[in-house]
């Protein structure tokens, strides 16, 4: 069997960093896990193609050479996995699609032609998906009936993309979250009992990237590392000596919940281990709001003096936000860029409160009948996609106030204020990591900020002044810090792409509330 995984093209989101993959000579931030995992579940004996749409089209001799076509993506893929389907059966091939889109909107890709639709994990339901495609099914619909057991899932297959054209490279140690917020898809799709990989399988996963060269970032895509801290304790101890005796060869960034401030000793080993940055789950610093999502874990904490120990102890923040929530009081944006300036943070990651299909939020909204019916868009699940439901007060209102959140925190001075105190204000690394020669493409991207934001910008005075500070305050920190502001291009420049989308998603909306028509935005700027 000849089988082509793809993954569709992904549209601009918060992640897409455009820009800065341009000035990287690079084609992507990261290549697909799930495919690549798929591909090691798969039959040794077949030929196996991973195409990401992202970094390349499909070629006109893949399409005629496989038998078999497995889609998989994000709700933000979801016009390229639709495409993809009608594509491969006007080719008349068998088509397979899976992934968390296929998980939520299962009857979507079986109306566009697929033959096998998939919810659920792969290491479970491979058995099923093999054995439907030796019958010739077709129209079928497999849905795993167990949660999958995380020390049978195996190495990804690496080997099958093309390093070179990526940022870094993802890596799976857990899946499933302990919370319950009820916003959140995560456990819906992954479960609240937390799954993990034994440290010896997370060790094999990174001695085959480091034998095949790679010597940078690695992301540990876990929706919660620290989900069971206690397993996580016993990952992060193992790869301590893995690190040291090869000279921190990567650099690791997860995402994790604030508890990961209450305890000074998974802090001391997590820095160890060579984690430099962190997504934090922040949500917002209103208290009424948490406790309505039940977002419990940040409720009895003070979330300024975790964002603090967390920073402090070297680890770069990137605070998740979002806006939108129910009895939501106005000046949510101020609200949100107080605490990024009190907090030192650079990186807020913002959206527009989204109820994802099966979630508590989603069932309450649907039976108070306040779910807006949205045309199925590539802007869905990302930053430039208005709320799907009907809000407590008028969207006009909430939507202004999120286009100035970004206005205001990705203004350049703001920004650079906030990047240089962050950084600032970390203890040195607890480590010596060896010396990696710097690329061309690095060597150009440092060369093209220096020229836009040293030169051309308006803000050129404050980004030497911040610059210089941070090469005498910071100097082991400053490619960091440099690397921050490279990111920044990114950020300059979605924000403006924000704004387009929303304020054209504004002039088609009718359910706004509170007497403010939906236009107005659109009107005043």
């Amino acid at each position: 069997m000849k089988a082509l995984l793809v993954s569709p093209r992904h549209p601009q989101t918060f992640w897409s960093f455009n820009s800065v993959l341009k000035m990287l000579g690079k084609k992507g931030l990261l290549p697909p896990l799930g495919l690549m995992t798929l591909a090691a579940l798969l039959p040794k004996e077949w030929s196996l193609t991973i195409c990401d749409m992202t970094v390349r089209d499909i070629s006109e001799e893949e399409w005629r050479e496989c038998d078999l076509v497995m889609i998989s993506g994000l709700v933000s893929q979801h016009t390229g996995m639709v495409e993809a389907v009608r594509e491969a059966k006007r080719r008349d091939k068998t088509v397979v699609v899976g992934g968390p889109w296929a998980f939520h909107m299962p009857e979507i890709f079986l109306d566009a032609g697929a033959d096998i639709v998939v919810r659920g994990e792969g290491e479970v339901v491979m058995p099923q998906v093999l054995q439907a495609l030796e019958n010739g099914a077709s129209g079928v619909f497999i849905e795993a009936d167990r949660m999958a057991d995380m020390e049978t899932s195996p190495t990804p297959r690496y080997d099958l993309i093309d390093m070179d054209a990526y940022v870094d490279m993802p890596l799976q140690f857990s899946r499933g979250c302990p919370f319950q917020c009820d916003f959140c898809d995560v456990t819906l799709m992954l479960g609240r009992k937390v799954r993990t990989k034994s440290p010896e399988q997370i060790m094999r996963e990174l001695q085959v990237l480091y034998d095949m060269g790679w010597r940078r970032a690695v992301f540990f895509v876990d929706d919660n590392l620290i989900g069971s801290i206690a397993k996580a304790k016993e990952l992060l101890r193992k790869l301590i000596p893995w690190m040291e005796e090869r000279g921190y060869p990567f650099a690791f960034y997860t995402q994790a919940s604030v508890n990961l401030a209450a305890d000074d000793e998974l802090l001391e080993l997590i820095t160890r281990a060579g984690f430099y940055r962190v997504f934090l789950g922040i949500e917002t610093p209103d208290k009424e709001s948490l406790e309505l999502v039940s977002k419990h874990q940040n409720v009895g904490v003070d979330l300024d003096e975790v964002c603090e120990k967390i920073n402090r102890a070297g680890l770069q923040i990137i605070a998740g936000c979002i806006i939108g929530f129910d009895n939501e009081r106005p000046g949510a944006d101020q609200r949100l860029i107080d605490f990024a300036q009190r907090n030192h943070i650079p990186e807020m990651f913002a959206t527009l409160l989204q109820a994802s299909p099966g979630t508590t939020l989603f069932n309450r909204l649907q039976k108070e009948n306040r779910l807006v019916d949205m045309a199925m868009t590539d802007n869905l699940g990302s930053q430039t996609a208005l709320l799907n439901f009907i809000p407590t007060r008028p969207t006009s209102q909430i939507a202004e106030e999120f286009l100035r959140l970004y206005d205001v925190l990705y203004d350049p001075g703001t920004y650079l204020e906030r990047c240089f105190s962050h950084f600032a204000r970390m203890r040195p690394w607890p480590f010596r990591k060896a010396r990696t020669p710097i690329k061309f493409s690095e060597f150009r991207a440092v060369a093209i900020t220096l020229i836009r934001q040293g030169v051309l910008d308006s803000s050129r005075w404050t980004f030497w002044k911040y610059l210089y500070r941070a090469w005498r305050t910071f100097p082991d920190r400053l490619p960091n810090f440099v690397a921050s502001c490279i990111t920044a291009e990114h950020y300059y420049r979605y924000r403006h792409t924000i704004r387009k989308e929303i304020e054209s998603q504004l002039l088609r909306r009718d359910d706004c509330v509170g007497g403010e028509p939906c236009e107005a935005v659109g009107a005043r700027t």
